[in-house]
């Protein structure tokens, strides 16, 4: 069991430091579930971190859709200032996500397999602003 899960843990940080974008089938199905446990957590932090509101209002759900239309225009969300537009790629949303999927206890991948993430693979770093997007 020990020895699965080590193995499961290397591939999940291989999948998204080395191929967070997988071009077969029967690897897309195997990295599915790192994808999809990516976008869950970052679903909590784009809303917490663009101010989305969380209601059913009409008013709230306009609110959210005008946000959401202004920050994919221009891929706005990925600047340090989405609204003025300066420090593309240094936005904090992308330390958090990256902290929050494999930094957040001593037992996550980014901490047990540190090597696959030091440097940080730009793939990675892609792979996150496509979950944004």
């Amino acid at each position: 069991k020990d020895v699965l899960t080590a193995t499961t843990s290397i591939y999940r940080c291989l999948v998204v430091t080395q191929a967070p974008f997988p071009e077969m089938l029967l690897i897309m199905r195997r990295t599915s579930h790192v994808h999809g446990e990516l976008k869950t957590k970052m679903c909590v932090l784009t809303a917490l971190f663009f101010g989305f509101r969380v209601s059913r209002s009409m008013a709230a759900v306009k609110a959210n859709r005008d946000l959401a239309e202004s920050l994919k225009e221009g891929t706005s969300f990925v600047f340090k200032d989405w609204e003025m537009k300066s420090g593309i790629y240094k936005t904090e949303l992308i330390q958090k996500a990256i902290n929050d999927m494999w930094f957040a206890n001593r037992m996550d991948e980014g901490i047990l397999y540190a090597k696959y993430f030091d440097p940080l693979p730009v793939k990675m770093i892609a792979l996150v602003l496509v979950v944004v997007s």
